[in-house]
């Protein structure tokens, strides 16, 4: 029996339509899946997330938060000279007012204030705002009085609290260098004694001591002292930008600020 012969041009011309409509399904069934995820991505753009450089998301970085303290207010005037109506709540205020302006130059600084008007708020309630609000750092402003003295000092909880006393540092540095009568230099733990375990709590430094980040109290010159007084007025505006400085390099330095990843 002869064999049958087989007619190749018909058997190609049966197939290759055949073949060219599987491709187009196969080419579209990928081009839906890339229309999908590009219509996911598009949904997530209002997301808080970033892309790094390969693409994978990450958590947008958190503000770098600072509470100021305006020391005293309200019926609690601070101190003052005799004689002199001059009150150091107003001082103090007026200078934290100065340093927020300052510090919000900085992008991605986010600034709290304990007070921005002439009213009283407890020691506590001044902890509080700051524990709560999670801070990076708080700074509390204040001036200092004494029968004689004068100059900058920046008192800490502790000596052994490093991040504290490198914050106080880099400010006092800063001040030094805008020029101040003397640099009295890094106090530690109660205000006339030498350590925490003191009795003295009248006189102690309660903000530094319940607040939960590391903190400083600058006691900007004496009330008491004429070129104290003369220095706060002249520089007022350089005594804020050299604390909003000191407080910004050293949160650049403890990575507890990124300027860059929050411009």
């Amino acid at each position: 029996m002869a064999k049958r012969r087989i007619r190749w041009g018909r058997m190609a011309m049966l197939f290759v339509p055949v073949f060219v409509i599987i491709l187009l399904i196969c080419t579209q069934c990928g081009g839906g899946s890339d229309a999908g995820e590009e219509s996911s991505e598009a949904g997530n753009s209002g997301s808080s997330s970033v892309s790094d450089t390969s693409g994978a998301p990450v958590d947008a970085p958190d503000p770098f938060v600072v509470v100021l303290d305006a020391g005293h207010g309200g019926f609690d005037g601070g101190s003052t000279a005799v004689g002199v109506t001059r009150l150091e709540k107003d001082d103090n205020l007026t200078l934290a007012l100065a340093t927020q302006q300052a510090l919000l130059k900085y992008p991605g600084v986010h600034v709290i204030m304990t007070r921005t008007t002439d009213e009283f708020i407890s020691l506590q309630d001044r902890c509080d705002v700051a524990n709560h609000a999670d801070a990076d750092l708080f700074i509390s402003l204040h001036r200092n009085c004494a029968t004689e003295g004068n100059g900058v000092e920046i008192w800490i909880n502790r000596e052994d609290d490093v991040v504290d006393k490198a914050l106080a540092e880099y400010i006092l540095e800063l001040l030094d260098e805008v020029g101040i009568s003397r640099n009295r230099g890094i106090k530690f733990g109660f205000r006339g004694v030498s350590g925490e375990n003191s009795d003295n709590q009248g006189d102690s430094y309660y903000v530094n001591a319940n607040t939960e980040m590391p903190s400083c109290l600058v006691e900007l010159g004496f009330l008491t002292n004429d070129e104290d007084n003369a220095n706060f007025d002249q520089h007022m505006d350089d005594y804020a930008d050299a604390i909003a400085r000191g407080i910004v390099e050293l949160g650049m330095d403890e990575n507890l600020y990124n300027r860059t990843a929050l411009q």
